[in-house]
């Protein structure tokens, strides 16, 4: 038969074998302790990437793997100017949505959250800049669809797959022509060409 009683705690004892007391020792337990938790909770994350999108376990944890163009980007099916290419239109995105003070996207609700506008002193040269930057933006691809004679359904490969991360293979053709220019529009290509 084992030990009775709980499972003896790691840490800085005392003479007396009792835990230490002194507030560093205590510090260091708590940290240990959260430290433990911590990694127990991501692990089950991990375990499910790796599981769901068949990646290797040494990349579980890459912060582009939380969206689907990242894990097309890390799948080798689109180059690293491309993804950068749709970061950098979503941030339009978002801040287009903020200055054209647009609905939320759903998603869950506070019911403890304050409603209503901030009252706060609107800045109208930047609200302008973020409505001529996604103007831009969606000029580029619809530049792009115009020489395409309308065969693809480039902003439809935006919204869903880039603005809502909603996973649709059928649509990453589309996707990759929209992101090309975009990345020529936001002249990443230029940047990629250089870094390689």
């Amino acid at each position: 038969m084992g030990r009775r009683g709980p499972k003896r705690q790691d840490g800085a004892r005392e003479a007396s074998g009792r835990l230490s007391r002194k507030a560093p020792d205590v510090m260091d337990r708590i940290n240990q302790r959260l430290g433990r938790e911590e990694k127990a909770a991501l692990r089950t994350g991990v375990e499910a990437r790796v599981r769901l999108f068949g990646i290797d376990p040494r990349h579980s944890r890459d912060q582009m793997l939380g969206s689907f163009v990242g894990r097309l980007c890390l799948g080798k099916e689109l180059t690293l100017a491309q993804y950068d290419a749709a970061v950098a239109y979503l941030e339009d995105w978002h801040a287009n949505a903020a200055a054209v003070l647009a609905p939320r996207q759903p998603a869950a609700t506070n019911p403890n959250a304050v409603r209503g506008a901030s009252g706060a002193d609107e800045d109208v040269a930047a609200t302008r800049r973020a409505m001529e930057r996604y103007r831009s933006a969606r000029a580029a691809v619809q530049q792009r669809q115009n020489e395409l004679r309308g065969a693809v359904a480039l902003y439809t490969a935006l919204d869903h797959c880039v603005v809502s991360d909603r996973e649709f293979h059928h649509m990453v053709g589309w996707l990759r022509e929209a992101l090309n220019a975009l990345a020529r529009h936001y002249k990443l290509e230029a940047r990629a060409a250089d870094a390689a």
